[in-house]
């Protein structure tokens, strides 16, 4: 083993407590396995560890491996951002990982927490190798796949950093081999720092999707870079108490700034039909800036062919019956009926009945005792991650992309960002928003003309604000960023206080959501590895004794 190569195993073991046998395997095999199909790889059974990276296939190769343990956090995502929301209840074990978090009982044990502080740091770890082996452009890596192979390392540094701030707050910043040893946790300012920087070194070294060859899509691009930095900037600014105003007024600009970026870009359109950005036909599609791939055989499991997204096993783990799947629309229907009449999205998003071709009808996921046609109880299903031309086999296949950000997003940031810079949104915020509320209702995303479902003129800074909160509820449910929204706003204790499902569904237990809830717990495990990684305020083995986050809301 090299030096590098120990360095990284010495930083790992601080990190996170995982056997020393275990992790060089882990980091040896993994990095020769293929994240998905579309990534091109190589010939993986040609690859030596300690004498990598030797050709540019070599190189790919170790960049796959950062990708994947996004293969492997479709279910922890999920579980970590929508399950404690008031959008979603849990069918699973309430006694177990899923269970707690959908009930808020979660604690510093909890396996997903731990799956997500892992899987992080370790794909953190391989992106920092990646970083340094290829910084010299080494013989036989071409200087064109060396210099785009540390921009996809360096985005995705940047992306389960993201990840991390999000969850945890104050986080250890890695990014050199070795730097782990007793990590301590850095400011939020100095996470939100290196993400950026991360993603502007990014944004210089890779290429337009377009400049993409076929076997290559899905890789990290300018397009995505720039877009995760308009919606860094936004969130920066809007959580890190440390900031100034000015830094908050300039760091608004910058985010409308990328998010305009990439949409003068041209590299991107908004699809017409709602439905085509989770189409199994459209995979990658023109709306579509950042997505991790799930394809057959992508999962990296021994004996599991599947595309291992349970994001679709988990929206559809009981198929066609009217049992509670894994994850469901709570019985409050509060969502489903807050979609306007004729919006796209609401079918897309949220079905009560799905089409069975096995029996040519539909199926429908409620029950009507007196047979009237009207639902009496029962759980709506999440359609986005139902495979619509294989319904049957959906759960078990799990092949369908997991979309990161989409164009649709970009648009609505950049009317946020304007309304944040400057306390009241002008004609280019409202275009924005319209561009995303005209494709909802089918109408003419392009017209100079008003359209019957534009945003109304005259809005104050609250007003659009808050049409932006609500537009986001619409056409980015389930998408892995609601529990994020409502904590950088500011309004994540009262909004779930307040839902339905909290007032009229105690067995859900959504009353109890506090402001501790804001940040997640270390792990438990972690904590003893390292004395350093203190406690968030509200769990066990906290010294934080005053409220932090009381005059958020």
């Amino acid at each position: 083993m090299n030096k590098s190569n120990k360095k990284i195993y010495r930083s790992l073991l601080t990190l996170f407590s995982i056997n020393v046998v275990t992790l060089a395997v882990l980091i040896i095999v993994a990095s020769l396995v293929t994240s998905c199909e579309s990534l091109d790889q190589g010939d993986p059974s040609k690859l030596s560890e300690s004498s990598l990276p030797k050709t540019d296939a070599d190189a790919k190769a170790l960049v796959n491996a950062i990708y994947a343990s996004d293969i492997e956090l479709a279910t922890t995502y999920m579980y970590l951002t929508d399950l404690p929301s008031e959008t979603t209840v849990s069918g699973e074990n309430p006694n177990g990982g899923g269970g707690m978090l959908g009930l808020l009982k979660w604690d510093g044990t909890n396996s997903y927490l731990v799956r997500l502080w892992s899987a992080a740091y370790t794909s953190i770890a391989r992106a920092n190798d990646v970083i340094e082996r290829l910084e010299d452009a080494p013989a036989g890596v071409s200087a064109l796949v060396a210099s785009r192979s540390i921009g996809e390392a360096k985005f995705l540094r940047a992306y389960y950093h993201y990840y991390l701030v999000q969850v945890w707050g104050p986080v250890p910043v890695i990014t050199k081999v070795g730097e782990g040893n007793n990590a301590v946790r850095e400011p939020e300012t100095v996470v939100y720092q290196q993400i950026v920087s991360d993603l502007k070194d990014a944004a210089e070294l890779l290429p337009e999707v377009s400049e993409y060859a076929a076997t290559d899509i899905g890789r990290a691009t300018r397009g995505a870079a720039n877009a995760a930095l308009a919606k860094v900037y936004l969130t920066w600014a809007q959580v890190d108490d440390d900031l100034t105003d000015a830094q908050r007024h300039e760091y608004f600009d910058l985010s409308a700034q990328y998010a305009q970026k990439v949409i003068d870009s041209g590299e991107y359109q908004l699809e017409e039909d709602f439905y085509d950005n989770w189409n199994n036909k459209n995979r990658n599609g023109k709306e579509s800036i950042f997505a991790i791939q799930f394809y057959m055989g992508s999962s990296t499991r021994d004996g599991d062919a599947s595309g291992n997204n349970h994001l679709c096993h988990c929206s559809f783990s009981t198929g066609f019956s009217v049992s509670l799947p894994h994850i469901a629309p709570g019985p409050d229907n509060e969502l489903r009926d807050s979609y306007l009449e004729g919006d796209q999205r609401k079918a897309v998003t949220i079905a009560d009945s799905l089409w069975r071709p096995s029996t040519n009808s539909y199926f429908h996921f409620y029950f009507d005792n007196d047979g009237d046609g009207i639902k009496e109880s029962g759980f709506s299903r999440f359609n986005k991650y139902i495979d619509h031309d294989s319904p049957e086999t959906s759960a078990s296949d799990r092949a369908m992309n997991r979309q990161v950000i989409r164009l649709a997003e970009v648009y609505l940031l950049l009317a946020e960002a304007i309304n944040e810079r400057d306390g009241q949104p002008n004609q280019e915020a409202y275009d924005a928003f319209n561009k995303v509320r005209r494709r909802a209702f089918r109408e003419d995303i392009n017209s100079n003309e008003a359209q019957p479902h534009d945003l109304e003129a005259g809005l104050d800074y609250e007003g659009f604000r808050n049409a932006i909160i609500q537009e986001r509820s619409w056409e980015l449910t389930l998408e892995q960023k609601h529990l994020f929204d409502l904590k950088r706003w500011k309004i994540l204790v009262k909004t779930i206080k307040n839902s339905k499902i909290a007032k009229e569904y105690p067995e859900y237990n959504k009353q109890t959501i506090d402001f501790k809830h804001y940040r997640y717990p270390i792990p438990q495990a972690q904590r003893e590895v390292n004395p350093n990684l203190w406690q968030n305020y509200g769990y066990d083995g906290s010294t934080i004794t005053v409220n932090p986050y009381k005059g958020r809301e």
